[in-house]
C-alpha cells in the first residue's frame, strides 16, 4: 500500500480494474440501450474472491473511455456511483449477444453489482405512477442534490429511474456513457487546448434530477452546497489522473482505454471550478437559501 497516498487513493490506484468473465454471464433484460449481462469476474492467477457485477457492451467508440473515467473520478469523490471495471469476456460466454460481435474476446464495462431492494420492486411493479414515487423518494434523499452535481459535472442528460437503484438502504447512480457528449466528436484532437476548453464549458441540455428538485420545490442550494463538496477534491482527482497513467497493461485495446480514461478523469477535475456557475444557470439565477420561500 502506498504510504505517499491517502489509504482509500492508494487503493484505488494499486492496479488498473480490469477483470475476466468467469464463466458464462446471464442476460439481464429489460428497457436497456445496450446489451447487459451479469456474472461473476476476478484477476486470473490472484488469489482473491470473485466480484459480482454487471457488464454491458458498448458499441460506440470512447463510450467505454466515458464510463471508466466516470466511474473512478466517482470513487475519489465518494459518490454512490458502483466501483467501475473493465471486464474481458470470451463471445461464447455471453449469451444473446448482438449480431454483429465476431471478436473472440470482448471488451465490456463493468460496474460491481448493487441488488435491487425487492420491497420497492414490488411497490412500483405494474405502477402507472410508479417514475413518479421513485422520483419523490430521490428528491426527498441526500442522494438528489447530491447527484444534481455529479450530473452536472459530467454533463449527463440521461438520468431516469432504470439507472437510480435502491439497495434497501442507499440509492445508487448508474450510467455515463451518454456524459461528455461532445467528446466522441473530438476524441481526435483531445490534447489540444481548445478542445480541453470546448470540454470544460460543455454543459448538457438538461440535468434530469435538477429538474425533478425544481419541480418539487426541494431546497435546491443543496445542490450548490454539493458542487463546493466536490470542488475541494480537485487534487485528489489530479491525483488519480497522474496514477491511472502509470497502470501498464499487455492488452493493446485496455491499455488505450485506460490512457483515455485518464484524460477524462484530469478533464473531469477541471470541470469543478466552474461547477456552481453552471448550477445557478440551471436555476436562472444564483441559488439562494430563499428561492423557495413562500411570500
Amino acid at each position: 500500500m502506498r504510504a505517499d497516498l491517502p489509504a482509500d487513493l492508494a487503493e484505488l490506484v494499486s492496479r488498473p480494474p480490469v477483470y475476466r468473465l468467469l464463466g458464462v454471464g446471464e442476460k439481464v433484460h429489460g428497457k436497456h440501450l445496450n446489451h447487459v449481462w451479469k456474472g461473476l469476474a476476478g484477476v486470473p492467477w490472484l488469489d482473491e474472491p470473485a466480484i459480482p457485477l454487471f457488464a454491458k457492451f458498448l458499441p460506440k467508440p470512447g463510450e467505454i473511455d466515458i464510463e471508466l473515467g466516470c466511474g473512478l473520478a466517482s470513487q475519489v469523490l465518494k459518490l454512490p456511483v458502483p466501483p467501475p471495471a473493465i471486464v474481458l469476456a470470451g463471445l461464447d460466454d455471453l449469451p444473446q449477444h448482438p449480431a454483429n460481435l465476431t471478436a473472440d474476446q470482448v471488451i465490456l464495462f463493468g460496474s460491481l453489482f448493487q441488488s435491487p431492494d425487492p420491497f420497492l420492486a414490488r411497490r412500483t411493479a405494474n405502477d402507472p405512477q410508479a417514475a413518479e414515487f421513485i422520483w419523490d423518494q430521490v428528491c426527498q434523499n441526500e442522494v438528489g442534490p447530491v447527484g444534481a452535481a455529479w450530473d452536472e459535472l459530467v454533463a449527463n442528460p440521461d438520468r431516469h429511474v432504470e439507472n437510480l437503484i435502491f439497495d434497501g438502504g442507499k440509492w445508487w447512480l448508474f450510467d455515463h456513457n451518454m456524459a461528455l457528449q461532445p467528446l466522441s466528436k473530438l476524441y481526435a484532437a483531445l490534447d489540444d487546448d481548445g478542445t480541453q476548453r470546448k470540454l470544460i464549458d460543455h454543459i448538457a441540455r438538461v440535468n434530469q434530477i435538477i429538474e425533478q428538485l425544481k419541480q418539487r420545490r426541494a431546497p435546491v442550494q443543496e445542490v450548490r452546497a454539493q458542487a463546493e463538496k466536490l470542488n475541494r477534491q480537485s487534487k485528489r482527482l489530479k491525483i488519480l489522473a497522474i496514477e491511472m497513467r502509470k497502470w501498464h497493461v499487455d492488452h493493446p485495446q485496455v491499455a488505450q482505454i485506460l490512457k483515455m480514461a485518464s484524460v477524462i478523469v484530469d478533464l473531469i477535475a477541471l470541470r469543478l471550478a466552474p461547477l456552481s456557475m453552471y448550477i445557478d444557470q440551471r436555476f436562472d439565477g444564483p441559488v439562494e437559501s430563499t428561492l423557495w420561500a413562500e411570500p
